[in-house]
């Protein structure tokens, strides 16, 4: 059984989460997309665990980087339903933010999936990206103040260039039934909380410190993924103590949605491995 649950967090924010299946918990968290992003994964999995996925906050913390917001929010989201520790998957920004909370509080996780997440996340050339960081602290209020103003039309038309113009998002030959679900069903809405997740990767500008994170720990990269290259992939496994990499050959940045039964299936039997349902320490 699939249902919609709010939480609230420590700082009085509400999010919204969707939860189906029982058993361990298994944490789901996205990119820009949401929580609709795993469509293709929730039923799955809730077949095994209980799954959780949720919104990202929609309010900063005052004195709080956007990205600190966005990870300390995890225990909040596990404690939320009983949990002090579980299960941790995310995809692109999703991965970051994960990786961000290991470096902070590595015995939250029991075992982690980071999907195409990065070493580190550079939007532009280096001597810019050093620039916007030391610029981040008075973007991220601008961005408040900008983004949900922005004309529908002009949302709609940045979003159809980088899921059609570029291959970061998804390759060229993919199918354009997964560009279509992502245009017309996660960019119609401005969503506030966008402005947080897009300040976090203004912060994410070097490697996480990731050497007290020994738990299990699968990275899940594509093969033709031109924003985490192979070897970035090949290094952020190397910073996991426990960490373990698959590569899917021909496969870009949207993974879990262009293979998902495969995704799904190595995911699975990774998770069975290392944190089989029942073994203590889960709850």
């Amino acid at each position: 059984m699939t249902k919609f649950t709010t939480i609230t967090l420590r700082d009085g924010a509400v999010v919204r989460a969707k939860i189906a299946g029982t058993g361990p918990p298994l944490l789901l968290l996205s990119n820009m997309a949401s929580w609709e992003f795993w469509h293709q994964q929730i039923p799955f999995f809730a077949q095994h665990y209980q799954v959780i996925a949720p919104e990202y906050r929609n309010q900063p913390i005052p004195g709080v980087t956007a990205l600190d917001a966005l990870a300390s929010d995890i225990p909040d989201m596990l404690q939320a339903f009983g949990h002090t520790r579980g299960l941790l998957m995310g995809h692109s920004i999703g991965a970051m933010v994960i990786a961000r909370q290991l470096e902070v509080q590595p015995d939250i996780a029991t075992a982690v999936v980071l999907a195409n997440g990065f070493l580190q996340l550079r939007l532009l050339p280096y001597a810019l990206h050093r620039l916007l960081h030391r610029l981040q602290p008075g973007l991220v209020p601008l961005l408040w103040q900008l983004y949900p103003r922005t004309p529908w039309l002009v949302r709609q038309l940045m979003a159809f260039a980088v899921l059609w113009g570029t291959e970061l998002i998804f390759l060229h030959r993919e199918p354009n039934s997964a560009k279509r679900r992502m245009f017309f069903g996660y960019t119609n809405t401005p969503d506030p909380s966008m402005v947080l997740r897009v300040g976090s990767a203004l912060e994410y500008h070097q490697p996480p410190d990731l050497s007290r994170a020994r738990v299990p720990a699968l990275v899940v990269s594509g093969g033709s993924d031109h924003w985490m290259h192979l070897w970035e992939a090949r290094r952020l496994t190397e910073l996991l103590p426990c960490g373990e990499q698959v590569v899917f050959p021909g496969i870009g940045h949207m993974l879990p949605m262009i293979v998902p039964d495969e995704f799904n299936r190595v995911v699975l039997q990774f998770l069975q491995r290392v944190a089989p349902a029942g073994a203590g320490g889960m709850l």
